[in-house]
């Protein structure tokens, strides 16, 4: 038993010393690697908008209004009002010339205009200018149909031009020149067809 207790001994410092001389294996080190930085991407700007800029308009200076208040001070509003009326008035005209409406025509006329070619002798001074010879005015009716008419058939009025306030030429413009084929005349604020007289 003895023996038994001293091999017993021997093999634990035996394996003592076995393990007490067995070289210790270290932990491999871990190498501390420096941190990643950590990248933010940020969004891309977006595109900057062009904010279009309106046009910059300058009025145009008005040449017709200009022409046409060379001799008077009128408004433009004013200007604008009596070239609508005039232009609706020469439309009806045009209407009663087509369909040779003699009642039409003269509801539009002045009373001067009514009374100077009323009389014989106007007509008959008129009748003396005209291309076709031998034709004889006896009446108002004959000079709408003979005169007036044929002197405006086919032509357009473009623009008016102030004599007066109260006096207005209707006129188209040829090569910068104006030829007139109507004449107005504001009588208690309504536009009034005033005739040409005969030339003296």
């Amino acid at each position: 038993m003895e023996k038994f207790f001293t091999k017993l001994s021997l093999i634990s410092v035996f394996a003592f010393l076995s393990c007490a001389s067995a070289p210790v294996e270290k932990a491999p080190q871990i190498e501390e690697q420096p941190a990643k930085p950590v990248v933010i991407e940020e969004p891309e700007p977006a595109p900057v908008q062009e904010i279009e800029e309106e046009p910059v308009v300058v009025e145009k200076v008005d040449d017709e209004y200009t022409r046409s208040t060379t001799a008077v001070s009128v408004s433009k509003e004013v200007f604008n009002e009596d070239k609508s009326r005039i232009l609706s008035i020469i439309k009806d005209l045009d209407t009663y010339m087509k369909n040779l409406d003699y009642r039409g025509w003269i509801s539009y006329l002045d009373a001067d205009s009514l009374n100077y070619w009323s009389k014989r002798q106007n007509l008959q001074k008129a009748a003396n200018r005209l291309p076709k010879k031998g034709l004889r005015l006896n009446t108002i009716e004959d000079y709408f149909k003979f005169v007036f008419i044929p002197a405006r058939a086919g032509h357009t009025v473009d623009e008016i031009r102030y004599e007066t306030k109260s006096l207005v030429k209707a006129v188209q413009v040829q090569d910068n020149t104006d030829v007139v084929y109507y004449n107005f005349h504001k009588v208690n604020d309504q536009w009034k067809l005033v005739l040409p007289k005969n030339a003296d």
